[in-house]
């Protein structure tokens, strides 16, 4: 049986509806069963979907195009996550569809034509999408552009964008933060500035609390001589006066305002 020209073995591919289906399914399916994907998928994992593939249609297609295929609706669901947090988008999670009333949708269709296909209809494959996107995708990174057809693989944009224009954007990145590592920005060191003034003001702020702790918490200097003091007092028995002293010890502030007094008196 002759199997399918599927686009060479890495290059771009053809992909029906149907076949774009299968893939979404088989990889939805190894997400559901506990697969780790944050970094996305494997190259082992890629290479069986390919298998699966060319079994059920007869084709020659590689884990490398399966690969191409799945960023290209990684994009997709990036842009459809951002159409969602439009100010006047609603989602209507049984039918998988971004809603917009007439009024706005007319306002955004007039500046953006290209995302008529993503509001108030279906999604197309949104719940598989979400399955192997939702969690583990940070969608700013693909939000170049969705609007490539769906049957076609974009097959490395960045490539093609630096073969187009000579510029290449992860060389751009590269260097950047080579910059950016030897040479601190001034915004940098303003907050270093502002968070040693910052930390010299919380010093400052303690030192004078501990030093009014201090001030405050006074050592309970009583007078050694309290209770002959309290015994040659006339007209108490020593029942008194031993109520007194517990009073006046368990009250150092009183005991300190009350000696003197009897001082001065006697």
């Amino acid at each position: 049986m002759q199997l399918k020209d599927f686009g060479g073995t890495s290059g771009p591919a053809i992909w029906t509806s149907t076949m774009s289906a299968f893939m979404l399914t088989h990889l939805c399916n190894l997400v559901a069963t506990g697969l780790k994907t944050s970094k996305g998928f494997k190259k082992v994992h890629l290479n069986a979907c390919a298998r699966a593939i060319n079994e059920k249609f007869n084709t020659m297609c590689t884990g490398e195009q399966v690969k191409n295929h799945l960023k290209t609706w990684q994009k997709r669901f990036a842009k459809i996550t951002r159409l969602k947090k439009l100010s006047a988008a609603l989602f209507d999670e049984d039918n998988c569809m971004i809603t917009l009333d007439a009024e706005h949708y007319n306002n955004h269709i007039q500046d953006h034509k290209a995302d008529a296909e993503f509001f108030n209809k279906p999604l197309l494959h949104y719940r598989e999408m979400e399955t192997i996107f939702g969690n583990s995708m940070a969608t700013r990174n693909f939000a170049k552009d969705s609007s490539a057809p769906l049957g076609r693989d974009d097959n490395d944009a960045d490539s093609q964008e630096a073969e187009d224009t000579g510029y290449d954007a992860s060389e751009c990145t590269t260097q950047g933060a080579t910059s950016t590592a030897s040479r601190p920005s001034k915004r940098a060191k303003l907050a270093e500035i502002k968070e040693e003034g910052m930390i010299g003001v919380v010093k400052s702020v303690g030192k004078d609390l501990a030093n009014a702790i201090q001030m405050v918490a006074h050592p309970d200097d009583l007078p050694p001589d309290l209770f002959p003091m309290l015994q040659s007092m006339p007209g108490f028995n020593s029942a008194h006066i031993s109520y007194y002293f517990h009073y006046l010890v368990a009250n150092p502030s009183i005991g300190r305002v009350s000696t003197p007094c009897h001082g001065r008196t006697s």
